[in-house]
C-alpha cells in the first residue's frame, strides 16, 4: 500500500530525479521495484493501442516509470488509478507492507502509517514528522492522504492518481467499501474524483489532499485477520526471476523453510545445501539462476523473521535477534536500518501504542 514513504521537504513535484527504488532500503527497493515493473507490464498487455504507438515516438523509454508515464499521457488519470487499484494489493514482503496490512483496524493502519513515516523521517532526516503527517482519519469514516509529502507521489504527474489507487484497492480488499474519493485543494474547495466506480477527474492537483470516504458502517477492518492473509502479505515471490519458471519458486520455498527453522547463526550454503540433498555448488547455481544470491537471501529470511517476532509482540531485543538468527541486537539493528531505514527498537514501540 505503501508505494514510496521518503519525506520530501519541498512541497511540490520538481524536487529531482532520484529513482523511486533508492531511499528507503534493499527490502523495500526489492518490493517495489518489482511492483512497478508489474504495472507497467500490465499496462502494456491492457492498453497495447497506446504502447505501440508511443513506442514508435520514443523507443528508448523502457523503464517503468517511463512506461507508466506513457499511460498517463494516453488516458489521463483514469487509467492509472484504475490499474493501481486492481494490482493494490501487495503480494510480496516489505516491513512497511506488512506492518500496514497486518493491521487490525483503520485507525490502526494509520497510526502504524504514519509511525513508519516519522521513524523513517527521524533516521534519514534527524526530524521528527509529527507535524507533517501524510495520511490521518477523521471523525466520519475517512481517511485523508497527503501525496505531495511523498515520494514518488510528489515526483511524477500520475503519482497522485497511483497512490490513490493503491490505498482504494488495498481498502476494498479487506472488504471495505468505498462510497468515494474527493481531492481537496489547499484553499479547501472538493471536487469529486470516484464515485459508484466510476473516475471523474482528468487530474489532480500536486497540492491537494485526497479524501477517502469509507462506507458509513465500516467501524474497522473485516474480521480479525488483518488486511490480508499472513502468507501473502510474507511471499517472497517477488525476489525469483519470473522467466525461470515454477521449479524456482519450489526452490525458494524450501531453502526458506530450511533457513526458517535455524536459530542463533544461520547455517551457511554448505550446510543448508545438504539439508536440502543439494551440494553447495548446485544450489548456488540453482538461486543464481532463479535471480537470487544465498547472502542476499538469508538477509531477507532475518529480516522477515524479526518483523514478524516484533508484530506478534516479542519484546525483547536480544531475543528476538536470536530467534531470528542475527548475531546480536546489534546487528539486526544495523541490518533494519539498512534494508527499511527503521530500528527494531523504534518498531516495537510503535506496535506497542
Amino acid at each position: 500500500m505503501n508505494i514510496d514513504a521518503k519525506i520530501c521537504h519541498e512541497p511540490r513535484s520538481n524536487v529531482g530525479n532520484l529513482r523511486v527504488n533508492e531511499p528507503l532500503g534493499e527490502a523495500y527497493s526489492a518490493y517495489w521495484n518489482w511492483w512497478l515493473k508489474h504495472f507497467a507490464h500490465q499496462a502494456e498487455a491492457r492498453f497495447p493501442d497506446v504502447y505501440a504507438r508511443c513506442t514508435q515516438q520514443d523507443p528508448d523509454a523502457k523503464d517503468a516509470l517511463s512506461r507508466i508515464g506513457m499511460l498517463y499521457e494516453a488516458r489521463g488519470c483514469a487509467a492509472v488509478f484504475g490499474l493501481a487499484r486492481a494490482l493494490g494489493r501487495p503480494a510480496g514482503f516489505d516491513v512497511i507492507s506488512h506492518l500496514l496490512t497486518s493491521a487490525q483496524s483503520v485507525s490502526g493502519l494509520v497510526r502504524r502509517w504514519s509511525g513508519v513515516l516519522a521513524l523513517q523521517s527521524s533516521i534519514r532526516f534527524e526530524e521528527s514528522f509529527a507535524r507533517q503527517e501524510f495520511i490521518v482519519a477523521d471523525q466520519c469514516n475517512s481517511l485523508v492522504l497527503s501525496p505531495y509529502k511523498v515520494r514518488p507521489a510528489n515526483q511524477k504527474p500520475f503519482g497522485p492518481a497511483m497512490l490513490a489507487g493503491v490505498a482504494t484497492g488495498t481498502l476494498e480488499s479487506a472488504g471495505i467499501h468505498i462510497q468515494g474519493i474527493w481531492s481537496v485543494t489547499r484553499g479547501g474547495a472538493s471536487y469529486p474524483m470516484y464515485r459508484f466506480g466510476t473516475f471523474l477527474s482528468d487530474g489532480i492537483d500536486f497540492d491537494s489532499d485526497i479524501l477517502i470516504v469509507l462506507s458509513e458502517d465500516t467501524p474497522g477492518l473485516k474480521g480479525d485477520a488483518g488486511l490480508m492473509p499472513p502468507a501473502r502479505s510474507l511471499s517472497f515471490c517477488h525476489l525469483v526471476n519470473r522467466q525461470t519458471g515454477p521449479g524456482a519458486n519450489r526452490l525458494l520455498e524450501r531453502v526458506v523453510g530450511s533457513l526458517e527453522r535455524s536459530e542463533g547463526e544461520h547455517p551457511g550454503l554448505t550446510s543448508t545445501a545438504a539439508e536440502l540433498g543439494l551440494s553447495p555448488r548446485s544450489l548456488s547455481r540453482r538461486l543464481t539462476e532463479a535471480g537470487l544470491g544465498y547472502a542476499r537471501l538469508v538477509r531477507f529470511v532475518r529480516l522477515r523473521k524479526a518483523t514478524r517476532l516484533l508484530a506478534a509482540g516479542n519484546c525483547c531485543l536480544d531475543d528476538v535477534a536470536y530467534q531470528a538468527s542475527y548475531s546480536d541486537r546489534h546487528h539486526m539493528s544495523r541490518d533494519f536500518r539498512k534494508m527499511a531505514q527503521l530500528t527494531p527498537a523504534g518498531l516495537r514501540e510503535l506496535l506497542a501504542r
